[in-house]
């Protein structure tokens, strides 16, 4: 599903927040802290019938430090989708598109525009699957496949 959320834009430094705060205001809950709770506790948004997890383009996965013993990117992904929370993912675009999907149309999502990353070393430099940047291609993609 798509839907443009340009309308009820929230603007901060961080484009994560910002895109997931934008979207909190769309289902009305205002939001202006960082949301901390690691995916497999809870998800950025939780309306009681939906659970979502907002991501941009270019966001991680999970944080390294999550994928310890993980040593490919299958690996983290099937970790990743036995322990989530979620049950909605929503990549919010810097045009404020909103694509929502299920586990399944997540996974293909991640497998055609993540791949493996490791964090800096302060934050103690795990491997991780990360995004992409925002790219014609994956608003293509998103476009096709997230109606």
């Amino acid at each position: 599903m798509k839907f443009n959320i340009k309308e009820y834009e929230v603007v901060t430094k961080n484009n994560g927040n910002a895109k997931e705060w934008t979207l909190c205001e769309y289902y009305g809950i205002h939001r202006r802290k960082p949301d901390r709770t690691p995916y497999h506790k809870g998800s950025d948004i939780e309306l009681g019938y939906m659970n979502i997890s907002v991501k941009t383009p270019s966001a991680s996965l999970m944080s390294g430090s999550l994928c310890v013993g993980c040593k490919t990117f299958e690996g983290i992904w099937r970790r990743y989708r036995k322990n989530t929370h979620s049950d909605t993912f929503a990549v919010v675009t810097n045009d404020f598109d909103a694509f929502l999907m299920d586990i399944n149309k997540f996974s293909k999502f991640v497998h055609k525009f993540g791949y493996l990353d490791r964090e800096s070393k302060k934050n103690g430099g795990g491997i991780k699957i990360k995004f992409h940047s925002e790219s014609k291609e994956m608003i293509e993609w998103l476009n096709k496949n997230c109606k």
